[in-house]
């Protein structure tokens, strides 16, 4: 092969590399945008609810009409510049509008406030309601944990008070865990920061407790005190990760 031959072939497999390469990676960044591309609400409680409760809890119980409106009014109260009057308004509309499955009739309603309100009386006379919310326990650990404290108690416990408590504390406890961690949000972390410093950031797992971490830290040289418990600690990190996980 002549030298100029050569040298016009090397070039030519230059050319077509590079082309080649750059629409490969075009398929890969394309490949890769497909899947993960950001999916906007499509309602507003979606992007406002979701950032202190997941929405299974939001949802998890039934509400009448006005009901839903006495609770976003309660939200509105914990942080009006986050959920403003027009954002609450649309929030009930959107929510009575689209999701009839969240109304219900009172007597349902009234189910669960019962059980609530047995849960309160044998529960909450010897144990503040924070130390039973934050545990994580299974159907069985809950189980074990009342049969002990009947021992303790016997007058408090019937024995049909054990399934209907073991089955509350089992299937409610991890929703009502997301509403201490969202209460001790408001208290401990949106004091000092504006919302949409928080509620709009996603980080991984380590990224928030390195977050809560330096607040905590920061808090302890400011205050000269504990601004975090270790239980509110995880259970702050445990909420975000689900709310706004990257």
């Amino acid at each position: 092969m002549k030298a100029a031959d050569y040298v016009m072939t090397k070039h030519f497999l230059f050319l077509c590399l590079g082309f080649i390469v750059p629409f490969e990676a075009f398929g890969q960044t394309q490949e890769a945008k497909e899947k993960f591309q950001y999916k906007a609400p499509q309602f507003l409680y979606e992007e406002k609810c979701s950032k202190c409760h997941t929405l299974e809890r939001v949802f998890a119980e039934p509400k009448t009409e006005n009901e839903w409106r006495m609770c976003v009014t309660r939200m509105m109260e914990k942080s009006p510049s986050w959920i403003t009057v027009e954002d609450g308004a649309r929030i009930v509309d959107e929510i009575v509008r689209g999701r009839k499955d969240t109304i219900v009739a009172t007597s349902q309603t009234k189910k669960y406030a019962d059980v609530h309100l047995l849960f309160i009386d044998r529960c909450t006379r010897c144990h503040p309601v924070n130390r039973i919310l934050k545990q994580d326990k299974t159907r069985e650990e809950w189980q074990e944990t009342i049969l002990r404290m009947r021992e303790n108690a016997p007058e408090l416990f019937l024995d049909e008070d054990i399934p209907v408590l073991t089955e509350y504390l089992a299937e409610r406890g991890k929703m009502m865990r997301d509403d201490v961690a969202a209460q001790i949000m408001v208290e401990k972390c949106l004091v000092c920061h504006e919302v949409g410093r928080i509620l709009l950031e996603r980080k991984s797992k380590k990224g928030w407790e390195d977050c809560v971490m330096d607040m905590r830290v920061l808090a302890r040289q400011k205050f000269q005190k504990d601004w975090f418990t270790t239980d509110e600690f995880k259970l702050i990190v445990d909420l975000l990760v689900k709310t706004q996980g990257s």
